[in-house]
């Protein structure tokens, strides 16, 4: 004789009574607890099913298997979806703090306003989770703080009540002061965002936290430290000592005018340094336009997907995105490796390496002495432009295509197959070598027109690239 489970039933109790002590504790983080306990459901009906398996056995009344059908269809479902849960949790930050409140209430708006003394301050420390902010330094003895509050609530009384809760203020400790929203006192089902426009002292050093919301920076005497989860615009000017942005992700950042180094780690689109005095490192995935100008130090930037540029100085500028790199006035050594873009470089000094594995090479130095010159494309031509009376030491190969030279018979061309190679000497000068293993190679005087085709013959499509793609990846 089989009887019936009772597993079903207090397998609904124990999720009931779940449910009732959430709505009494309606200050918990549910989505937490069930990504991370949701295991613990299995193990009960486990339990309990092993224990009556155990007892209808000693009393004879059953002889079946373990589970049903429909039991192990919704094992399977439990599992599906705990393991969702749980990736959702692992890969997404606060997801419970979304409630219906946040996307469905109304919006009230208040004004912000602190004032706070100043002397003997050397530090200043702001934590605004959401919101923008502006930070300017001036001839002042004090920081003021201006803005305005964003709640959006199910009603007014919980706005005002959660405004009252979360007041913006200036904390003292010793020679730091601190700027706080309080944002997190808030309830986890209403929104709090603070846009801030805040004056201090010039010669202040700056720490800054957020999770989201722009952030303008200007005027500061001192080191700025950045943190933001995702900051979609960041803007620097006039900082005369180091400046480190750690933005998970932009939309775009631009610096002007920073007198110390600058670090910048994160992913997003777009970059534009210029003016920048000290060195400039860069590591992240950036999918937009990148433009570097009047660099007076190295720049470092090394990524995925085979790509690295370093570069010794750039007062003039360098122009870059997913498909090309152009610039002028580098001071070199320059060394640059990547994997699909056309690259085209004028008036460089110094020693230039350069590889791409797709893509076209267009070299002009532009000026005398010429320096070393070292370019391999996978696919793609070479063309380099020598001013006149250049000296040099060549070496040059076409692996699959014609090899061009005007500088007659000191620089030999010899075929082999589909490979045209040209090797020689004019005057003494540096070892310029060139290699194109589907391509042509081109040598040429300064004003000579170019004969050579404007594009080359249509080569194999590269791999489809994944949906998931997010851009060049840069880390040093």
């Amino acid at each position: 004789m089989r009887r019936r489970s009772l597993t079903g039933p207090l397998l609904l109790l124990l999720i009931g009574a779940f449910f009732l002590w959430r709505n009494l504790h309606p200050e918990a983080h549910m989505f937490d607890l069930v990504a991370q306990y949701w295991p613990f459901v299995l193990i009960a009906w486990g339990v309990l099913r092993l224990a009556e398996i155990l007892i209808w056995r000693n009393q004879g009344f059953y002889s079946g298997g373990g589970l049903t059908g429909g039991e192990i269809l919704l094992v399977v479902l439990i599992c599906i979806a705990g393991s969702g849960l749980w990736e959702a949790h692992r890969h997404f930050y606060r997801i419970y703090t979304t409630g219906l409140g946040e996307v469905f209430g109304e919006q009230y708006d208040y004004p912000v306003s602190a004032r706070g003394a100043a002397a003997g301050v050397k530090w200043l420390t702001i934590e605004n989770a959401r919101g923008n902010m502006k930070v300017t330094g001036g001839d002042t003895q004090e920081i003021t703080v201006t803005g305005h509050k964003t709640i959006r609530a199910w009603s007014q009384q919980d706005a005002d009540k959660t405004n009252g809760n979360t007041p913006v203020e200036i904390v003292p400790q010793g020679d730091r002061v601190l700027i706080r929203t309080n944002q997190d006192r808030a309830p986890e089902d209403l929104r709090v965002s603070d846009d801030l426009e805040i004056t201090v002292p010039r010669g202040m050093t700056l720490e800054a936290r957020s999770t989201s919301g722009d952030c303008e920076i200007s005027d500061l005497g001192g080191n700025v430290e950045l943190t933001s989860e995702r900051a979609s615009n960041v803007r620097l000017a006039r900082v005369n000592g180091n400046a480190k942005l750690d933005v998970g992700h932009s939309d775009s950042i631009r610096a002007t005018d920073v007198q110390g180094k600058l670090d910048i780690e994160g992913q997003g689109s777009d970059i534009d340094l210029e003016n920048i005095a000290g060195q400039v490192t860069i590591t992240g995935a950036y999918r937009g336009a990148l433009a570097f100008k009047n660099l007076a130090k190295p720049l470092e930037f090394e990524g995925a997907r085979n790509t690295q540029l370093r570069v010794q100085a750039i007062p003039g500028q360098i122009n870059m995105d997913l498909g090309q790199l152009t610039g002028n006035g580098i001071t070199g050594p320059l060394k640059l490796v990547t994997q699909s873009r056309d690259i085209k470089l004028e008036d460089f000094t110094q020693s230039v390496e350069l590889e791409t594995e797709r893509g076209d090479i267009v070299l002009d130095p532009g000026k005398l002495p010429l320096p070393q010159i070292e370019a391999q494309s996978g696919y793609g031509r070479i063309e380099l432009v020598l001013p006149d009376n250049s000296t040099f030491n060549l070496e040059a190969t076409a692996g699959r295509g014609d090899a061009v030279n005007d500088y007659g018979p000191q620089i030999s061309k010899e075929v082999e197959g589909r490979q045209a190679t040209l090797k020689g000497n004019v005057g003494n000068g540096p070892q310029i070598r060139l290699v194109a293993n589907r391509g042509l190679v081109a040598v040429r005087k300064e004003g000579t027109p170019s004969d050579l085709p404007l594009k080359l013959p249509k080569a194999p499509r590269s791999p489809k690239v994944p949906k998931d793609f997010k851009g060049t990846e840069i880390k040093l």
